[in-house]
């Protein structure tokens, strides 16, 4: 199904993780900049400010919401298959009851797995109003650029 649906317990950091770290690191390295110029494109001069502000105004909330939302499909999902998973987790470790801790990670599992599927179906659907919905062109700048002196 998905790569992370393969995660044991032995997994290792450099064989898992890191190459999704690195993909990541390198698809929002290729994606910033352009999301900028798309925001900033078609904006007068003295408006880029004010553009470039609700970007990042507008990434801050998102990152947050998203955040939110991921935080709250996991927890509830995990919950649905174990009541208070997380609590079971460290009430399983606390008093070492192997199957307890083993259902909790289970659970937790699973709904960080739901999460995750959550986060793709998300990416896909913006994916999506990003290709039908942005449309940025090489700009022709007709007017002539006044030089200000400042100072």
């Amino acid at each position: 199904m998905f790569w992370f649906a393969t995660l044991e317990p032995d997994s290792s950091y450099a064989g898992h993780l890191m190459p999704a770290m690195f993909l990541t690191a390198l698809g929002l390295g290729m994606c910033f900049v352009p999301m900028t110029l798309g925001a900033v494109s078609g904006v007068q001069d003295h408006e880029t400010g004010i553009a470039a502000a609700l970007l990042n105004t507008a990434q801050q909330v998102g990152a947050a919401l998203g955040l939110a939302v991921l935080a709250t499909i996991s927890t509830s999902t995990a919950n649905d298959k174990l009541p208070d998973a997380a609590q079971s987790l460290y009430r399983g470790l606390g008093t070492k009851d192997a199957a307890l801790v083993e259902r909790a990670s289970s659970a937790l599992t699973h709904g960080y797995t739901m999460a995750f599927a959550a986060a793709g179906v998300m990416f896909l659907a913006a994916l999506l109003v990003t290709v039908l919905a942005v449309n940025a062109r090489k700009q022709n700048n007709t007017e002539a650029t006044a030089l200000v002196h400042m100072g």
